[in-house]
């Protein structure tokens, strides 16, 4: 089963492909997969009328797929789509699903601020950015906070499939960490708790370290 999804929704021409692309591109070099769904209110068109995979549809096949060892290409003529039967089907498990459109559907959602988009009719917004409406008290982020932005998808996402999420906060302060610092930093944890008698296997570990100045190192 996929991850659950993250709605990016706005107006027209307010940039929402654009921060896209520049989230997926983050969160890949995060380590983490990312599958994109984009709705549309026109009929998809990826090939030409005579290629065989047009022809088998149109004979009435529901489903039709093109592979190769680069890509696949499926299309399906179920009728009326909702985003949870695509998403669960099309992605992955342990994707992060980020789907553009679909603001009529239940789901988290990421508002692009602008354009005559009433944020304040939509349910579950988990974030907006650019400017968000006075009446709005939630996280908001600039267009360039990608970082910010990644941030958040992926503590609503939550790890992937049989991968450690590690979080460091020093001083009350969260400190950002890649998928590297994560991975040695949980693989070490676990290495030593796996070395303590009567512990068994560490699903979850918290760790607090308090004091530690020099001042009181030197008492």
């Amino acid at each position: 089963m996929a991850t659950p999804w993250i709605q990016i929704v706005g107006s027209k021409k307010t940039g929402k492909t654009l921060l896209i692309e520049s989230v997926s591109r983050e969160l890949v070099s995060r380590g983490r997969r990312v599958c994109f769904i984009k709705h549309t209110h026109s009929a998809p068109t990826l090939e030409p009328e005579e290629t065989d995979t047009a022809r088998v549809r149109a004979a009435g096949a529901a489903t039709t797929v093109l592979a190769s060892d680069a890509s696949t290409i499926v299309v399906r003529t179920p009728g009326a789509v909702t985003l949870d039967a695509v998403a669960f089907n099309d992605a992955p498990a342990g994707d992060i699903v980020l789907a553009e459109g679909f603001k009529e559907s239940p789901g988290r959602k990421l508002v692009v601020a602008g354009g005559d988009l009433d944020i304040e009719s939509l349910g579950d917004v988990v974030g907006v950015v650019g400017e968000a409406p006075a009446r709005y008290d939630g996280p908001t982020f600039g267009p360039d906070d990608i970082d910010g932005i990644c941030d958040l998808i992926e503590r609503l996402a939550g790890p992937t499939e049989g991968k450690c999420v590690t979080e460091l906060a020093v001083n009350g302060r969260a400190v950002p960490l890649n998928a590297f610092v994560q991975g040695f930093m949980a693989s070490t944890l676990r290495g030593m708790i796996e070395a303590l008698e009567g512990i068994g296997e560490p699903r979850s570990i918290e760790i607090r370290v308090t004091g530690g100045t020099e001042e009181s190192a030197e008492s």
